[in-house]
């Protein structure tokens, strides 16, 4: 009898322990795609505290853009019709989207005038007034760039074409 007992308990343990073990090494952490993003821990610009890491389970782009450049103004409305759009879907690897946008300019005004003017008032807005030399320095990044994020916080895709970023979530929504 104990010998059944201890089958069924090796069997259960092995059953939970490969029920957790998906086979993929853990990401590496970098900007290329595949690799799973560096935390971003800032403010955004009315003051609240912000972290990439708190949307975690969300479909996040990082929008990294400038008032003063025209394409970065028209893909910010392309970005708030793909938030409207995909805001309460299911992906493959999360739920919802979220834009996190990140100005490259020097001064709040233009930046502040731009988020009225773009109708883009629902994103997480970030401006450090550092320019390229500020926080996306820290990345690697010195102009323009969208960075789709998927909900375990790897990037999926890394590219200036709101096409390629709507490919994307086309072929992971879920519902």
């Amino acid at each position: 009898m104990s010998f059944l007992k201890l089958t069924t308990l090796v069997l259960l343990t092995g059953t939970v322990f490969l029920s957790f073990n998906t086979g993929a090494p853990p990401a590496k952490t970098g900007m290329d795609i595949g690799n799973a993003i560096p935390d971003i821990n800032t403010t955004t610009i009315d003051g609240s505290p912000f972290s990439l890491n708190g949307l975690k389970g969300k479909m996040v782009i990082i929008n990294v853009w400038a008032s003063y450049d025209a394409p970065s103004r028209v893909k910010n409305s392309e970005l708030e019709e793909l938030k409207s759009k995909f805001s309460d879907s299911g992906f493959l690897n999360g739920k919802g989207l979220e834009v996190v946008s990140i100005s490259l300019d020097r001064f709040m005004t233009p930046v502040n005038e731009a988020i009225k003017m773009d109708g883009i008032k629902d994103f997480y807005h970030i401006c450090d007034l550092q320019g390229k030399n500020g926080l996306v320095k820290n990345y690697g990044i010195t102009e323009p760039v969208s960075i789709l994020v998927d909900g375990d916080g790897r990037i999926v895709a890394k590219t200036n074409s709101v096409n390629k970023i709507t490919d994307a979530l086309s072929f992971l929504v879920r519902n």
